[in-house]
């Protein structure tokens, strides 16, 4: 069973085949792809009518995975996105009696929470024993949802996490490697650079609406130029140069399941 100073990952670390059953859709971004598989694998795993709560769902994306289950999702009051939730809350006091949920998803939440030994707690609180946190976390992200951007993690502290929590880290694996990495930055980049210069934001960011104009005029043949090629080309090439990178330490993150004993 995993610790604090042996966190076994499964050896897979995040590889969906050389033609991945979210078809194109995932060579293209592998992260979300993994993400998804996991979530599927574990559905499948759960009991027809077992009650599950979507943590910070936002968007709700996985709803239709476990249509088995009885789902249920939450996010924080004023959150990120417009949806519509069986109750928003914070995490760290779920409006919910103990032992009220069979599994808890977490997926890319833990790093917007000031005290994520807390949620994990409070999560503990309205699990069942034996229930399951179904978790991923980036290692490797840029800055997003600010200022509710707070952590990074790797596979030790989650470890250390589930120990702090009275929680069992039963399983952790990598998302992908270097190449996984690259395919995912690198447009995202271009992408970044042109949006920090658009002029019709350029006033309530403080900028010079003619600065913006002059450097969008500069960036924008970059991009039209270099975008295409690196999210239709660069991108899925990076999905199956993946598999030469067999130490993964530029991973982009991490998906786990913790348990509930006793």
């Amino acid at each position: 069973m995993p610790t604090r100073e042996t966190s076994e990952l499964n050896p897979r670390h995040g590889w969906l085949g050389w033609w991945p059953r979210g078809g194109w859709r995932a060579v293209l971004d592998p992260e979300n792809g993994r993400i998804r598989a996991f979530l599927e694998d574990e559905a499948a795993r759960l009991a027809a009518g077992a009650r599950v709560l979507d943590a910070g769902a936002g968007t709700r994306p996985y709803a239709a995975l476990f249509r088995r289950q009885e789902y249920h999702s939450c996010d924080m009051p004023g959150g990120f996105y417009e949806a519509r939730h069986d109750f928003e809350c914070r995490l760290d006091a779920i409006p919910q009696p103990d032992a009220s949920y069979d599994a808890v998803i977490l997926t890319q939440v833990l790093e917007h929470v000031p005290n994520p030994i807390a949620v994990l707690r409070e999560i503990r609180r309205v699990l069942r024993p034996g229930g399951r946190v179904l978790l991923s976390v980036p290692m490797n992200s840029p800055l997003h949802g600010e200022p509710w951007h707070f952590f990074q993690f790797t596979h030790h502290g989650l470890a250390e996490l589930a120990r702090q929590s009275d929680l069992v880290l039963a399983t952790v694996e990598k998302l992908g490697g270097a190449f996984w990495h690259l395919g995912k930055r690198f447009p995202d980049t271009l992408r970044k650079l042109l949006k920090q210069w658009d002029p019709t934001r350029a006033r309530k960011r403080g900028q010079s609406v003619r600065i913006c104009v002059g450097m969008t005029l500069v960036l924008l043949p970059l991009y039209l130029l270099g975008y295409p090629v690196s999210a239709w080309i660069w991108r899925p090439l990076c999905y199956w140069l993946d598999q030469l990178d067999r130490e993964k330490s530029f991973t982009l993150g991490f998906t786990a399941v913790l348990h509930k004993v006793g």
